[in-house]
């Protein structure tokens, strides 16, 4: 009797050893559930889809993704704007360049873009008779006209900050204003 005891004690720690063997085989070669899906945030509240951006793009796989996080927040903030956004916005760039997804000039350019009124499109030499090419002045101009819609949807439509918003058109139209007199005058 004891004999048996023991052979059913033996088989059943046997069983157990395989049933677990079995269970680290399977749980290993099912990989797929481990890796990041890297599925952009939706929804109308900007701290969770902060949070999520930030939790899948702590992942390498998600980091070439980054422009489309970043879109994507754009828009679910523009379903909630509020004038806390800058911030929010802020403190997320800081911690992607703190995580080295992007370097400090992609983020200021980032942030700059959608929530400042100076225009990171406009080349340091804009006075000048070289930026008057035919091409190179629609080029200015087109990235300029970008650059404003960027501005709109993140200070006016993410932020409802009227009145910055409205001070990047004005400069804006100032800077066309500036560029056009200038091509004149070289042009003469």
């Amino acid at each position: 009797m004891m004999r048996l005891l023991h052979s059913i004690y033996r088989d059943k720690k046997l069983l157990l050893t395989l049933f677990l063997l079995n269970f680290l085989i399977l749980s290993c070669g099912n990989q797929k559930l481990l890796k990041p899906s890297c599925i952009l945030p939706s929804g109308v509240d900007l701290e969770e889809a902060l949070a999520h951006s930030r939790k899948d793009l702590g992942h390498f796989e998600c980091e070439t993704r980054f422009d489309s996080y970043y879109q994507r927040l754009i828009e679910v903030a523009k379903r909630d704007p509020d004038m806390e956004n800058k911030r929010r916005f802020s403190e997320f760039l800081e911690w992607a360049h703190d995580e080295g997804i992007i370097d400090k000039i992609q983020a200021r350019n980032y942030y700059n873009r959608y929530f400042n009124t100076t225009f990171m499109s406009l080349p340091d030499d804009y006075n000048v008779c070289s930026s008057c090419i035919e091409d190179t002045q629609k080029d200015i101009e087109n990235q300029m006209e970008n650059e404003l819609r960027q501005k709109e949807e993140g200070l006016l439509k993410a932020c409802r900050d009227k009145n910055a918003y409205y001070a990047a058109s004005d400069q804006y139209n100032s800077i066309l204003l500036l560029l056009d007199a200038t091509c004149r005058s070289c042009r003469n």
